[in-house]
């Protein structure tokens, strides 16, 4: 299912109450500025390193923290309290009377990849909508809802009053993975054993939208990595994109950004062989695997010559693309220690002293070993 409430319910005018403690500086304009029309602003009281001004998730970060403001709220702090699982962002979300938030899709935020969004109504009205997948999702004060951001969803506030929610993210463990059934997770696996019995994707001939999909196409191929036409079904990772064993199926009718090839074609990549032609579906969760990916196909986008906006668009990493490209442009480059142990690229230091190219140019595109020995 797209959506589920949750069997539990919170005090909303208790929570508005403490919030009426918090002075409007301390709300943090949200940054995606072309996702949004008029006022869209949050309040974090967990965020990475504990920074009060991170009010997005950061889906490289480890390393999730209370902020101070969490301190003057203490029922809020109760209610995180009553999820008995790992939280990592949890933010106030405040739309502001007469402003909507576009139609977009969160990247892999979806029970069945590990990681769900909770909302927790704390301010609305019958006059505020929330649209998932077309399809308008009725959620009142105090009530506890998960819903699937992976698909396309909108919001639009025409009320007179400012709409205001809790807004957890968790890590899906054996206490929350009982309350989000019918979620679509156990739909999810069906249709991954299913296609692991029944056969690959049927495929078709790959007529691409545009020259820059067709570009990149040409370049994952060019490293040995296969890519065929076929019919992604709905609700994959991402629109138009999936894996087949071990082959790359794009579905030109519903992709929607041609930089999204290169991140699962990075799945594909850093998978090592004896696994990587059984992989369908979703690449996993595998939380290396994902810094490793993301870390291909920067440099990918760099051996292209394509911009790196290209692959870390607005609609993807839950928020994050931002952040990354603000990392990789400082050289900061999370994962480079395990594509340098598995000898796909080397850092300055072990570049100079084999006298190549260090990252993000690599010294191979594909992985060829399972656990190699670190380099020297």
């Amino acid at each position: 299912m797209k959506t589920v409430r949750l069997p539990l319910t919170f005090d909303a005018p208790r929570l508005a109450a403490e919030l009426s403690s918090i002075g409007p500086h301390q709300w943090v304009k949200h940054f995606n500025t072309g996702g949004y029309e008029g006022d869209w602003s949050g309040l974090a009281l967990r965020a990475v390193d504990g920074d009060a001004g991170r009010i997005y998730p950061d889906p490289t970060a480890v390393n999730y923290a209370d902020t101070p403001v969490l301190e003057r709220l203490p029922y809020a702090h109760e209610v995180m309290a009553a999820f008995q699982c790992p939280l990592t962002s949890v933010r106030f979300l405040k739309l502001a009377a007469g402003s909507n938030i576009l139609e977009h899709c969160d990247l892999r935020l979806s029970s069945h990849h590990g990681e769900a969004r909770i909302h927790v109504p704390v301010v609305t009205n019958d006059d505020v909508t929330f649209f998932l997948d077309g399809e308008r999702v009725p959620m009142a004060e105090g009530e506890v809802w998960y819903l699937d951001l992976e698909l396309p969803h909108r919001v639009e506030n025409r009320s007179p009053e400012d709409r205001v929610h809790l807004v957890i993210d968790c890590v899906v463990n054996d206490w929350l993975r009982p309350l989000l059934v019918g979620d679509g997770a156990a739909q999810h696996a069906t249709l991954q054993e299913a296609s692991q019995v029944e056969g690959p994707l049927v495929t078709r001939p790959l007529v691409l939208p545009c020259g820059l999909a067709t570009t990149i196409v040409e370049f994952i191929r060019s490293v040995g990595l296969e890519v065929v036409g076929g019919d992604v079904p709905h609700g994959s990772a991402l629109p138009g994109v999936t894996i087949d064993r071990g082959r790359l199926v794009v579905d030109a009718d519903r992709l929607r950004h041609p930089g999204d090839l290169l991140h699962e074609a990075g799945h594909l990549a850093v998978i090592g062989p004896a696994r990587r032609g059984k992989v369908s579906g979703s690449a996993g969760t595998d939380g290396a695997e994902e810094m490793m990916a993301i870390a291909w196909s920067y440099a990918a986008a760099v051996a292209i010559g394509i911009q790196p906006a290209v692959v870390f668009h607005d609609e993807g990493y839950r928020g994050g693309s931002q952040s990354l490209l603000g990392q990789f442009a400082d050289g900061a480059y999370l994962a480079l220690p395990m594509l340098q142990w598995l000898g796909m690229a080397y850092d300055d230091r072990h570049a100079a002293a084999h006298g190549v190219a260090a990252f993000p140019a690599m010294l191979r595109w594909v992985r060829t070993q399972e656990a190699p020995d670190p380099p020297t």
